[in-house]
């Protein structure tokens, strides 16, 4: 039996909507300790599907045998799951240990990027690849315009950073319970219907990235990193804000926040197309006072919300072979 464990990941930020440069899109990303992906896999002559999204998982998983050519089947319990349309990569990382655990049952030869070429077509992935791969931060270069299109063939964001995140940096992830219309209609979401982010906001997104973010983070400065990355986020949210009625997707979101940055959050922004937010937060003890106070708040402002306090992880997709679960 093998076992696949792939893991949530917030998105911190795309880097270039605007395209004159030949490349659309990047981003930056980190992947999550929780939620996270968890598979079991067995062979089967035909396709069996049990456990948690398993409706999902069985259309995925036809899907890649079918376009990968393989014969046969495989019998897959799946134990975990990431929610779906909250902000934390469950489509792209669901797709990828999926791919993932089949192509290792049926002893075929292929990459992670030969997975993702088979399964991902279509799907805009920023920097999910590579926190998929290797975990930690990840800094995607994007794709050529070229292939900016609808049936484009797809084509892997180079991976131009990674680094492991501080052990001693916490995030206060927080997903709004009450649905809203947007998030019903995300998926259909074109971002062609944006006017192009203008060039001198996307110099400021790389330059706050390369000469503030990612120096915050190698020398540990949390302080510098959460200034860079809610300008970063403000920055994006502009850009976003006719589709997603504001600068966050979610009517709580601003007010949580605030929230966060008042109870000690140096940072913070939306993943994704949300309604999931975050704040980043140094130290446990600091992280947990943080938390509490999120919770009074959330009480007194009739909020219903899931949160979580979570560090990163720093290492990508697990598979193992791995004895029979319950």
């Amino acid at each position: 039996m093998l076992r696949v464990e792939a893991h949530s990941r917030l998105h911190l930020g795309q880097l270039d909507l605007n395209g004159s440069l030949g490349r659309m899109y990047g981003g930056i990303g980190v992947a999550l300790e929780s939620p996270k992906i968890v598979i079991l896999a067995e062979d089967d002559d035909e396709l069996n599907v049990f456990g948690h999204d398993s409706r999902r998982v069985r259309d995925i998983a036809g899907d890649f045998l079918a376009k990968a050519g393989i014969r046969g089947g495989a019998k897959l319990q799946v134990k975990e799951t990431i929610p779906v349309h909250v902000g934390l990569g469950s489509s792209v990382q669901l797709r990828l240990a999926v791919g993932t655990i089949l192509a290792s049952l049926h002893n075929v030869d292929c990459e992670i990027e030969d997975i993702a070429r088979i399964i991902l077509r279509g799907f805009r992935t920023d920097a999910c690849l590579g926190l998929f791969e290797y975990g930690g931060l990840v800094v995607a270069s994007g794709i050529p315009k070229e292939f900016d299109r609808p049936g484009a063939d797809f084509v892997t964001p180079p991976v131009i950073f990674q680094h492991s995140f501080p052990d001693n940096w916490y995030f206060i992830v927080v997903t709004p319970e009450t649905a809203t219309e947007f998030r019903a209609k995300r998926d259909h979401i074109s971002l062609e219907v944006l006017p192009p982010i203008p060039p001198e906001d996307v110099g400021l997104i790389c330059r706050l990235l390369t000469m503030q973010l990612l120096p915050a983070l190698l020398e540990e400065n949390i302080d510098s990193f959460g200034q860079a990355l809610t300008e970063i986020q403000w920055t994006i949210g502009k850009q976003f804000a006719s589709i997603q009625g504001g600068l966050y997707s979610h009517p709580s979101a601003e007010g949580i926040l605030r929230q966060l940055l008042n109870s000690g959050a140096t940072g913070t922004g939306q993943s994704s197309w949300g309604p999931t937010v975050y704040g980043i937060v140094e130290g446990k003890q600091a992280a947990w006072n943080s938390e509490a106070m999120l919770h009074k708040y959330l009480e007194e402002s009739g909020v219903r919300a899931q949160v979580r306090c979570l560090r990163a992880c720093n290492h990508g997709v697990c598979l193992e072979k791995s004895e029979r679960e319950d």
